[in-house]
């Protein structure tokens, strides 16, 4: 879809999956409008765009976006959630007290989550709710908040992130934290390898017993990882309030909207008859309210389909399967980085093992499962002839990578 006023727009940020084009400027004390014009490129590994494209993702990603950021601000979602109890899902007694007392279920009922969401846009360059929208869009208008980065700082001899708080006057920024939330440990799950790793780290997220892949934990959890720095570091939860800028009852309230959030999106993906077994948040700070921000995509989801991957996770099992230099590569890149300030991809590279394009009939099951998932969520037929979900476990299944 063409759309009006797209060029005068400027890039201001070119990403592995989004471009970000200003519509007005943000400043210290005022949130600004930008675009986010969601591409047909797709990121595995942290790595950043790969070498070759996924015909409609960028559409069914900005669309699932819409449509799930409209959903989580609407009272009218929290009233249903309070009215069909999804808190006595929770099985653990005192999380489930926790979030049934919290103040923000009760702000939940009366005005949704805020979001940074501001429509989708439509032909005419407006920005309109999802069910007006005459042909698919892959542009979403949000508003626009201030990145302010961590210092890099060197103290006897390591790179340390100095995250000091932001300057009063700075009401709009972007939360230097991914929240991710988890009901269970999926196939490809990075938290066993930790868990085997680090055993302590259980206790660190509330977890008091031995967990195995495949299986649901006892309690959905909450972890954070870094935002701004070139790979993805696991926090304790001190280190994310104190690095987070937001205090400790925001940071609370953080907690508890991941949490609540993420059972509202397990209801809605159960309606479809798709499992959610993780993903994850992010949030800016607009004008002193914390508002979910970013994206909610596949690529910010494990999900499964009559028990195969419907995510981004079929995307990493064919890397794994077919192009195991390239992942041994950047998981070294990963280490390195630590010391090393390039990009992963450049660490990559110069390591000798860049990514090659994926084959013709990967390309196509997984543009068909990003359309399905998205067709599926809007309960209408938006990119024509599009495969089903069923038929779109089979082609993976035959690929052998969900």
């Amino acid at each position: 879809m063409d759309v009006k006023g797209l060029s005068r727009r400027p890039v201001i940020h070119v990403g592995s999956t989004k471009n970000l084009r200003q519509v007005k400027k943000v400043t210290a004390k005022n949130p600004g409008v930008f675009w986010f014009e969601f591409t047909d490129d797709y990121s595995v590994f942290d790595y950043g765009k790969m070498p070759d494209t996924i015909p409609n993702k960028g559409a069914a990603a900005a669309m699932m976006t819409a449509h799930l950021f409209e959903k989580i601000s609407a009272p009218a979602t929290w009233k249903a959630f309070v009215k069909n109890d999804v808190l006595a899902k929770v099985k653990d007694k005192a999380l489930r007290a926790e979030l049934a007392d919290s103040p923000v279920l009760k702000n939940l009922t009366k005005s949704g989550f805020p979001t940074h969401y501001q429509g989708i846009v439509n032909e005419d360059g407006q920005a309109v709710p999802v069910a007006k929208l005459k042909s698919p869009s892959r542009i979403v208008q949000v508003a626009a908040v201030r990145i302010v980065k961590p210092k890099i700082v060197n103290i006897a001899g390591r790179k340390l992130y100095d995250y000091s708080p932001i300057p009063a006057s700075e009401s709009n920024f972007l939360v230097p934290a991914e929240c991710i939330f988890r009901f269970g440990v999926p196939t490809g799950s990075s938290l066993l390898r930790r868990l085997e790793r680090n055993p302590a780290y259980g206790d660190e997220i509330g977890l008091t017993k031995a967990i195995k892949a495949g299986s649901m934990l006892p309690k959905p959890i909450v972890e954070f990882t870094s935002k701004l720095e070139p790979s993805d570091r696991f926090w304790t939860y001190e280190f994310a309030l104190n690095a987070s800028r937001l205090g400790a009852e925001s940071f609370l309230k953080l907690q508890h909207g991941v949490l609540l959030m993420a059972l509202c999106l397990r209801e809605e993906f159960d309606r479809m008859g798709i499992k959610l077994w993780d993903g994850k948040f992010e949030f800016v700070h607009i004008g002193g309210a914390l508002s979910l921000g970013d994206a909610i995509t596949p690529d910010e989801l494990r999900l499964t389909y009559k028990k195969l991957q419907v995510s981004k996770e079929p995307l990493r099992q064919y890397h794994l399967k077919h192009q195991p230099d390239f992942v041994a590569a950047v998981k070294k890149a990963a280490e390195m980085s630590v010391k090393d300030d390039r990009s992963l991809a450049a660490i990559t590279k110069a390591l000798g093992h860049p990514p090659v394009p994926i084959d013709p009939a990967m390309r196509q099951a997984a543009s068909d499962m990003y359309a399905g998932i998205t067709e599926t969520l809007l309960g209408r037929e938006v990119f024509g002839g599009t495969a089903s979900l069923a038929d779109v476990t089979k082609q993976l299944k035959k690929l052998g990578v969900s």
